[in-house]
């Protein structure tokens, strides 16, 4: 086998997994909108609509009961930057097994979210 047939075929494999490196972000937001619409959350999704600096904001949280019997404590959880409420679901499985209600947010600017301008 000579040395430039050895070279062609894992510079075609590289080539060709760019190229579809390069699509996945495009394909990615046309299945996904703005607010992760067609995204599916472990928990039914609710979004609460308020205002605030003069504008218009929704943000999107998971509520969910307890399992087993109430033990009457909430646990609020909040994700960190470029996460999401639903980053949550093992840790609100367990709350809400010990009789916790979770709320786990997305926090205005991420995912369910909306994103204001400024």
């Amino acid at each position: 086998m000579s040395p430039t047939y050895a070279l062609k075929k894992p510079l075609a494999a590289l080539l060709t997994s760019l190229a579809l490196l390069a699509h996945a972000p495009a394909h990615a937001a046309s299945v996904y909108g703005e607010q992760l619409e067609g995204f599916q959350y472990p928990y039914p999704l609710q979004h609460f609509d308020f205002q605030s600096q003069q504008q218009p904001l929704s943000m999107g949280f998971m509520d969910v009961k307890p399992v087993q019997r109430a033990n009457g404590k909430t646990v609020v959880l909040m994700h960190g930057k470029n996460f999401c409420g639903a980053t949550w679901e093992e840790t609100i499985r367990a709350l809400s097994q010990q009789g916790y209600r979770v709320i786990a947010p997305d926090q205005i600017g991420f995912c369910s979210s909306t994103k204001p301008a400024s």
